[in-house]
């Protein structure tokens, strides 16, 4: 894996560590100032931090929990994309229901940084979308 690789990788796991700790501003640094994120339950484009911020705030008001951990990132030959296998670990506010699936991040790279990112809710469909089917 080559360092920019290696780096990429590395912030991926600080912007989940970062939220998991809530710390939104260790996150944002994560990520290219001009970002755009797409939920998987949305059919909707988050620009920028403001209202990324407000969708993060609104979805973690479902939850009592809510932790995410990566469990596989993998970066495109070109170096311009990125795959995230991540498991959520949820339990409804009010309902209690306990949740944990995994979850499927593609990034679009700029400079090092996540400029977008797109949730999926099937592998094959992230790892295509990324440039790495298998």
């Amino acid at each position: 894996m080559s360092q920019e690789n290696v780096e990429i990788v590395e912030r991926v796991r600080k912007l989940l560590e970062a939220f998991n700790r809530r710390d939104l501003d260790t996150f944002f640094a994560q990520l290219d100032p001009d970002m755009e994120y797409t939920p998987v339950e949305e059919n909707v484009v988050y620009r920028g931090r403001e209202a990324c911020t407000e969708y993060i705030a609104r979805w973690l008001g479902a939850w009592d929990k809510c932790v995410v951990h990566p469990e596989e990132i993998e970066i495109s030959p070109a170096e311009d994309r990125g795959f995230v296998a991540m498991r959520f670990s949820v339990r409804g506010k009010g309902s209690e229901v306990e949740v944990d699936e995994l979850g499927f991040w593609v990034v679009e790279l700029r400079g090092g940084r996540m400029r977008r990112i797109e949730e999926y809710t099937r592998r094959e469909e992230a790892l295509k979308a990324a440039g790495l089917e298998e």
